[in-house]
């Protein structure tokens, strides 16, 4: 009789012990969650590699490092926002845990995308850590009043034990973790379209006047050689009838003149479509070139000899002191339609250059 008795107890005892298992699985799950939510930043830094991997992929501008820390408590917050419903374990046939877990995950962009549009409109800094930066201190308000939720989701962790220590697979936590934050890069990936943009047109502009080409040859997949050849085609080709020996004092003087032609963009403002902007560009005209030609135009010459000295000596003169009208702003599309059209003389790209640069 003892002995029966005996042997009840131990399976008893055995069946305890395996539900206290299971139930400290689903414990630690639990704890776990809890300990993300709390000081659990670092827990994300995978799946912001893979969120950097693509916007990197997708913009010129790079995800700068510096913004990696105040981008991993972002996402930590957004966690932190989400319920959480921790089921009872299963035992699998490899001997470790299945754990589900039930949350509405976090529409990150439709909690966010008025509010940084908003913020986007009145942007002022073209520095991509500072605009983000900012940009993240306004998003943390809105996650805490009025977070926006997807439909219930269920995840599957996969649980291990060793001894009586429990472990998360980390494939699984992935998972997980990426499934609660939906568009966990729209804050980034909105302030940084608007500030490639602003890049690319600093760029095209800084190409086409000063022949500086190494972003603008990154922008549009160029080597920077090919970038310095389609800076020269063309501009610098001088009037058919001036003589040889002129041309490379002509040359230089032009390119003398459009290096200190003055321009500064404004931030684009994003409008309807996929790529399509509003950018503003303030110059002070730059009347060097027109003022050489209407003192050229004075003079009185007898040769092809003379009218290639006069001309060079009034570019010279004017490369040497420049001269500008007053400040002015310019709006222009920037789209893929207007990018197409920039080379045709009636296109918005080519007023803009124009009154920078005023021309005959």
């Amino acid at each position: 009789m003892r002995k029966r008795t005996f042997l009840i107890s131990c399976v008893f005892a055995l069946a305890l012990l395996t539900g206290c298992s299971k139930e400290n699985a689903d414990k630690y799950v639990g704890e776990q969650i809890t300990s993300i939510k709390e000081n659990g930043s670092e827990k994300f830094a995978a799946l912001l590699e893979e969120g950097i991997a693509e916007s990197n992929a997708s913009y010129v501008l790079q995800f700068p490092d510096e913004l990696k820390d105040p981008y991993l408590d972002f996402m930590k917050e957004s966690f932190k926002t989400i319920q959480f419903e921790v089921a009872k374990p299963s035992k699998m046939n490899d001997g470790t845990f299945s754990v589900q877990v039930s949350y509405t995950p976090i529409n990150i962009k439709n909690t966010l995308e008025t509010v940084n549009a908003e913020f986007l409109e009145s942007l002022e800094t073209s520095e991509l850590t500072e605009a983000v930066s900012s940009a993240l201190e306004k998003d943390a308000d809105t996650l805490k009043k009025s977070p926006s939720f997807d439909a219930e989701t269920i995840s599957t962790l996969e649980v291990s034990k060793s001894g009586e220590s429990y472990s998360i697979s980390e494939e699984s936590l992935g998972k997980f973790l990426a499934q609660t934050l939906h568009g966990y890069m729209e804050p980034y990936n909105m302030v940084c379209d608007i500030l490639d943009c602003y890049d690319f047109i600093k760029a095209y502009l800084n190409a086409s006047f000063k022949g500086d080409v190494a972003r603008f040859a990154l922008h549009t997949d160029r080597t920077e050689e090919e970038a310095l050849e389609w800076y020269k085609k063309d501009v610098f080709d001088p009037p058919s009838d001036l003589s040889e020996a002129y041309v490379s004092r002509y040359q230089k003087a032009l390119e003398t003149m459009m290096k200190q032609c003055k321009y500064s963009v404004g931030i684009p403002k994003k409008e309807d479509g996929v790529y399509s902007y509003e950018v503003e560009i303030t110059t002070s005209p730059n009347t060097s070139f027109i003022d050489a030609y209407k003192e050229f135009e004075g003079g009185t010459y007898y040769s092809i000899e003379e009218v290639s000295a006069g001309l060079v000596t009034a570019m010279e003169k004017y490369a040497a002191a420049p001269t500008f009208d007053e400040e002015t702003s310019v709006s222009v599309s920037i789209n893929a339609s207007s990018l197409l059209d920039a080379g045709n003389k009636d296109s918005e790209l080519t007023a803009l250059a124009t009154t920078i640069l005023v021309i005959p």
